[in-house]
Protein backbone atom coordinates (compact mmCIF):
# COMPACT_ATOMS: atom_id res chain seq x y z
CA UNK A 1 0.00 0.00 0.00
CA UNK A 2 1.33 3.47 -0.97
CA UNK A 3 1.92 5.49 2.17
CA UNK A 4 0.73 8.73 2.23
CA UNK A 5 2.76 11.95 3.11
CA UNK A 6 1.14 13.98 5.67
CA UNK A 7 1.46 17.94 6.50
CA UNK A 8 0.35 19.37 10.17
CA UNK A 9 -0.50 22.66 10.56
CA UNK A 10 -1.32 23.89 13.92
CA UNK A 11 -0.33 27.02 15.73
CA UNK A 12 -0.42 25.82 19.72
CA UNK A 13 2.84 23.48 20.41
CA UNK A 14 1.29 20.83 22.38
CA UNK A 15 -1.68 19.99 19.65
CA UNK A 16 0.88 20.28 16.93
CA UNK A 17 2.94 17.84 18.81
CA UNK A 18 0.15 15.65 19.79
CA UNK A 19 -1.38 15.26 15.79
CA UNK A 20 1.99 14.92 14.73
CA UNK A 21 2.91 11.83 16.96
CA UNK A 22 -0.25 10.22 16.56
CA UNK A 23 0.34 10.00 12.74
CA UNK A 24 3.94 8.73 12.71
CA UNK A 25 2.21 6.33 14.96
CA UNK A 26 0.71 4.80 11.73
CA UNK A 27 2.53 2.74 9.61
CA UNK A 28 0.98 4.09 6.23
CA UNK A 29 1.47 7.40 6.79
CA UNK A 30 4.55 9.69 6.67
CA UNK A 31 4.47 13.28 8.45
CA UNK A 32 7.06 15.15 5.73
CA UNK A 33 6.28 18.86 7.56
CA UNK A 34 5.06 20.04 10.82
CA UNK A 35 4.22 24.08 10.61
CA UNK A 36 2.70 26.65 13.03
CA UNK A 37 1.25 28.53 10.16
CA UNK A 38 -0.01 28.97 6.56
CA UNK A 39 3.26 30.64 5.40
CA UNK A 40 5.57 27.73 6.83
CA UNK A 41 2.91 24.95 5.15
CA UNK A 42 3.07 26.87 1.49
CA UNK A 43 6.80 26.40 1.56
CA UNK A 44 6.04 22.81 2.72
CA UNK A 45 4.27 21.91 0.11
CA UNK A 46 6.03 23.81 -3.04
CA UNK A 47 9.29 21.46 -1.43
CA UNK A 48 7.68 18.06 -1.76
CA UNK A 49 4.07 16.13 -2.29
CA UNK A 50 1.90 16.08 -0.15
CA UNK A 51 -1.30 14.09 -0.15
CA UNK A 52 -2.99 15.27 2.87
CA UNK A 53 -2.95 18.43 5.36
CA UNK A 54 -3.96 18.15 9.05
CA UNK A 55 -5.09 22.40 9.20
CA UNK A 56 -5.97 24.34 12.00
CA UNK A 57 -8.32 27.12 11.39
CA UNK A 58 -7.68 30.24 13.59
CA UNK A 59 -3.91 31.03 12.90
CA UNK A 60 -1.76 33.96 13.02
CA UNK A 61 -1.86 34.98 9.42
CA UNK A 62 -3.65 33.21 6.80
CA UNK A 63 -6.20 30.98 8.64
CA UNK A 64 -7.09 27.49 7.23
CA UNK A 65 -10.29 27.65 5.71
CA UNK A 66 -8.51 30.36 3.23
CA UNK A 67 -4.91 28.65 2.99
CA UNK A 68 -7.56 25.45 1.85
CA UNK A 69 -9.11 27.48 -1.08
CA UNK A 70 -5.55 28.52 -2.07
CA UNK A 71 -5.01 24.87 -2.18
CA UNK A 72 -7.82 23.78 -4.04
CA UNK A 73 -6.96 26.43 -7.15
CA UNK A 74 -3.71 26.26 -7.26
CA UNK A 75 -2.25 22.54 -6.33
CA UNK A 76 -3.07 19.63 -8.89
CA UNK A 77 -3.97 17.67 -7.92
CA UNK A 78 -5.25 19.33 -4.29
CA UNK A 79 -3.92 18.06 -1.20
CA UNK A 80 -7.14 16.29 0.86
CA UNK A 81 -7.95 18.17 3.89
CA UNK A 82 -8.81 17.86 7.58
CA UNK A 83 -9.47 20.71 9.60
CA UNK A 84 -8.72 20.52 13.58
CA UNK A 85 -10.36 23.26 15.34
CA UNK A 86 -11.52 24.16 18.66
CA UNK A 87 -15.02 26.12 17.06
CA UNK A 88 -17.94 24.85 15.60
CA UNK A 89 -18.80 27.41 13.34
CA UNK A 90 -16.80 26.55 10.29
CA UNK A 91 -18.00 22.81 10.00
CA UNK A 92 -20.40 24.02 6.92
CA UNK A 93 -17.73 26.50 5.52
CA UNK A 94 -15.77 23.10 6.22
CA UNK A 95 -17.66 20.67 3.98
CA UNK A 96 -18.75 23.26 0.99
CA UNK A 97 -14.84 23.42 0.72
CA UNK A 98 -14.93 19.67 0.10
CA UNK A 99 -12.68 18.83 3.39
CA UNK A 100 -12.50 15.27 3.84
CA UNK A 101 -13.38 15.29 8.06
CA UNK A 102 -13.91 18.00 10.50
CA UNK A 103 -11.99 17.47 13.95
CA UNK A 104 -13.21 19.24 17.11
CA UNK A 105 -11.46 19.52 20.13
CA UNK A 106 -10.58 17.59 22.58
CA UNK A 107 -11.31 14.32 20.03
CA UNK A 108 -9.41 10.95 21.21
CA UNK A 109 -6.53 8.89 19.34
CA UNK A 110 -9.71 6.59 17.51
CA UNK A 111 -11.32 9.80 15.88
CA UNK A 112 -8.39 11.02 14.63
CA UNK A 113 -7.35 7.60 13.00
CA UNK A 114 -11.06 6.86 11.93
CA UNK A 115 -10.68 10.34 9.94
CA UNK A 116 -7.02 9.64 8.45
CA UNK A 117 -8.31 5.97 7.37
CA UNK A 118 -11.40 7.61 5.44
CA UNK A 119 -8.99 10.27 3.73
CA UNK A 120 -6.56 7.01 2.69
CA UNK A 121 -10.01 5.53 0.95
CA UNK A 122 -10.56 8.28 -0.84
CA UNK A 123 -7.53 9.14 -1.88
CA UNK A 124 -6.46 5.51 -3.27
CA UNK A 125 -10.44 5.73 -5.11
CA UNK A 126 -9.14 9.28 -6.84
CA UNK A 127 -5.86 7.58 -7.74
CA UNK A 128 -7.92 4.82 -8.91
CA UNK A 129 -9.67 7.06 -11.28
CA UNK A 130 -6.98 8.69 -12.23
CA UNK A 131 -6.10 5.10 -13.61
CA UNK A 132 -8.57 4.37 -15.20
CA UNK A 133 -8.91 7.87 -16.95
CA UNK A 134 -5.67 6.83 -18.42
CA UNK A 135 -6.12 3.57 -19.53
CA UNK A 136 -9.69 4.98 -21.14
CA UNK A 137 -7.37 7.85 -23.04
CA UNK A 138 -5.05 5.35 -24.24
CA UNK A 139 -7.70 3.30 -25.81
CA UNK A 140 -9.54 6.17 -27.51
CA UNK A 141 -6.67 6.98 -29.12
CA UNK A 142 -5.48 10.52 -27.71
CA UNK A 143 -2.29 11.85 -28.81
CA UNK A 144 -0.81 10.81 -25.33
CA UNK A 145 -1.94 7.30 -26.11
CA UNK A 146 1.56 6.15 -25.47
CA UNK A 147 2.51 7.77 -22.69
CA UNK A 148 -0.70 6.56 -20.78
CA UNK A 149 -0.24 3.30 -22.05
CA UNK A 150 3.11 2.47 -20.38
CA UNK A 151 2.18 4.07 -17.27
CA UNK A 152 -0.95 2.20 -17.45
CA UNK A 153 1.48 -0.98 -17.29
CA UNK A 154 0.92 -3.89 -20.15
CA UNK A 155 -0.45 -7.25 -19.86
CA UNK A 156 -3.97 -5.77 -17.52
CA UNK A 157 -7.21 -3.62 -17.78
CA UNK A 158 -8.74 -1.64 -15.16
CA UNK A 159 -12.41 -2.12 -15.29
CA UNK A 160 -14.45 -0.56 -12.30
CA UNK A 161 -17.21 -2.04 -10.19
CA UNK A 162 -19.55 -1.41 -7.92
CA UNK A 163 -17.89 1.88 -6.86
CA UNK A 164 -14.22 -0.50 -7.12
CA UNK A 165 -11.81 -0.44 -9.54
CA UNK A 166 -10.46 -3.75 -10.50
CA UNK A 167 -7.36 -4.67 -12.32
CA UNK A 168 -8.10 -7.55 -14.84
CA UNK A 169 -5.02 -9.38 -16.05
CA UNK A 170 -4.68 -10.69 -19.68
CA UNK A 171 -3.65 -14.07 -18.36
CA UNK A 172 -7.40 -14.18 -16.23
CA UNK A 173 -9.40 -13.20 -19.99
CA UNK A 174 -10.66 -16.27 -22.06
CA UNK A 175 -12.12 -14.13 -24.65
CA UNK A 176 -13.20 -10.60 -25.27
CA UNK A 177 -16.37 -9.61 -27.14
CA UNK A 178 -17.64 -6.26 -28.46
CA UNK A 179 -20.50 -4.77 -26.90
CA UNK A 180 -22.29 -2.04 -28.87
CA UNK A 181 -19.18 0.31 -28.38
CA UNK A 182 -17.83 -1.13 -25.76
CA UNK A 183 -16.30 -4.66 -25.20
CA UNK A 184 -16.76 -7.35 -22.75
CA UNK A 185 -13.48 -9.21 -21.35
CA UNK A 186 -15.27 -13.28 -20.19
CA UNK A 187 -12.66 -14.43 -17.21
CA UNK A 188 -12.99 -17.80 -15.43
CA UNK A 189 -14.78 -16.18 -12.67
CA UNK A 190 -16.55 -13.15 -14.24
CA UNK A 191 -17.47 -10.97 -16.75
CA UNK A 192 -16.29 -7.22 -16.73
CA UNK A 193 -17.18 -4.01 -19.39
CA UNK A 194 -14.86 -2.23 -20.44
CA UNK A 195 -15.39 1.16 -22.51
CA UNK A 196 -13.12 1.59 -26.19
CA UNK A 197 -14.12 0.18 -29.52
CA UNK A 198 -13.48 -3.26 -30.58
CA UNK A 199 -11.02 -2.21 -32.83
CA UNK A 200 -8.88 -0.40 -30.65
CA UNK A 201 -8.65 -3.57 -28.27
CA UNK A 202 -7.90 -5.78 -30.79
CA UNK A 203 -5.34 -3.61 -32.02
CA UNK A 204 -3.87 -2.76 -28.13
CA UNK A 205 -3.72 -7.05 -27.82
CA UNK A 206 -1.77 -8.04 -31.53
CA UNK A 207 1.14 -9.79 -30.23
CA UNK A 208 -0.17 -10.31 -26.61
CA UNK A 209 -1.33 -13.39 -26.67
CA UNK A 210 -4.99 -12.80 -28.34
CA UNK A 211 -6.07 -13.49 -32.09
CA UNK A 212 -9.18 -12.13 -33.70
CA UNK A 213 -11.53 -14.67 -34.44
CA UNK A 214 -14.26 -13.11 -36.01
CA UNK A 215 -15.68 -9.11 -36.93
CA UNK A 216 -16.51 -9.01 -32.69
CA UNK A 217 -14.44 -11.82 -30.46
CA UNK A 218 -10.62 -12.33 -29.74
CA UNK A 219 -9.77 -15.61 -27.92
CA UNK A 220 -6.35 -15.91 -25.67
CA UNK A 221 -4.51 -18.25 -27.68
CA UNK A 222 -3.76 -20.15 -24.16
CA UNK A 223 -7.15 -20.62 -22.88
CA UNK A 224 -8.27 -22.62 -26.12
CA UNK A 225 -8.15 -26.17 -25.98
CA UNK A 226 -9.22 -27.28 -29.28
CA UNK A 227 -10.70 -26.02 -32.87
CA UNK A 228 -13.86 -28.07 -34.09
CA UNK A 229 -14.64 -27.48 -37.84
CA UNK A 230 -18.07 -26.97 -38.62
CA UNK A 231 -19.83 -26.61 -41.57
CA UNK A 232 -18.88 -24.10 -44.69
CA UNK A 233 -16.05 -24.06 -43.43
CA UNK A 234 -16.00 -22.21 -40.28
CA UNK A 235 -14.75 -22.90 -37.12
CA UNK A 236 -15.66 -23.18 -33.46
CA UNK A 237 -13.06 -22.20 -31.06
CA UNK A 238 -13.81 -24.56 -27.72
CA UNK A 239 -12.22 -22.88 -24.61
CA UNK A 240 -10.68 -24.82 -21.58
CA UNK A 241 -13.32 -25.20 -18.57
CA UNK A 242 -16.54 -24.86 -21.72
CA UNK A 243 -17.78 -22.59 -23.70
CA UNK A 244 -17.21 -22.00 -27.97
CA UNK A 245 -16.40 -19.14 -29.85
CA UNK A 246 -17.48 -19.05 -33.31
CA UNK A 247 -13.95 -18.07 -35.84
CA UNK A 248 -15.46 -16.99 -39.30
CA UNK A 249 -14.24 -17.95 -43.13
CA UNK A 250 -12.57 -14.56 -43.29
CA UNK A 251 -10.38 -14.98 -39.76
CA UNK A 252 -9.70 -18.53 -40.28
CA UNK A 253 -6.22 -17.99 -41.99
CA UNK A 254 -4.80 -15.83 -39.59
CA UNK A 255 -5.87 -18.03 -36.53
CA UNK A 256 -4.67 -20.71 -38.27
CA UNK A 257 -1.03 -18.62 -38.96
CA UNK A 258 -0.66 -17.59 -35.45
CA UNK A 259 -1.58 -20.98 -34.26
CA UNK A 260 1.45 -21.73 -36.09
CA UNK A 261 3.71 -19.15 -35.21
Amino acid sequence: MKRLNVLVVEDEDLARERLARLVRARPDFDVVAVCRNCDEAADAIAAQRVDLALLDIQMPGTDGIVFSRMLAANREPAPSVIFVTAHRRYACTAFEIEADDYLLKPFDSARLHRALDAAQRRLQGREALSLVERVQAALTGTAESAAVEAKAGPGRFVVRENGRFLLVRHEEIRWIEADGRDCILHCARADHHIDGPFVDIAQRLAGEGFVQVNRSALVRIDAVASFEEMFKGNLVAVLRGGGEVPVSRRFRRQVMQRLAG
